[in-house]
């Protein structure tokens, strides 16, 4: 989620995914270049520039996908646009997950209203 920093495996050598202590080397990415980090709406998290608008809260407060903070496309033909109860998502959720019995949106508009995959 947050505050992922590449760190080294001791030869120098990056490696990508683990999580950085807050306040602790890592929080603030100096070495990286701007246009690969993309803030959050906590001014102390950030994610890689790539993760925004990819429909997965990443951020945790959905910063990355919603606005003010950022302004996403709308939902792709394979995502269905909704509240989610599914913390995981924000705004839409994927269409496989309509009709499947299962509550995704508050609404419940994934099991009556989605025409499914």
């Amino acid at each position: 989620m947050n505050k992922i920093f590449p760190q080294g495996d001791g030869n120098g050598n990056a490696a990508a995914g683990t999580k950085a202590l807050p306040g602790g080397e890592g929080d603030v990415p100096q070495s990286l270049p701007s246009f690969l980090v993309a803030r959050c709406g906590d001014p102390t998290s950030w994610i890689y520039s790539d993760q925004k608008c990819d429909g997965i809260n990443n951020c945790g407060d959905c910063s990355d996908e919603l606005s003010p903070v950022t302004a996403c496309p709308p939902c792709g033909p394979g995502w269905w646009r909704c509240p989610s109860t599914v913390f995981k998502y924000c705004d839409c959720i994927p269409r496989v997950l309509c009709r499947d019995h299962t509550q995704h949106c508050s609404d419940w508009s994934d099991e009556y209203s989605c025409p499914g995959p």
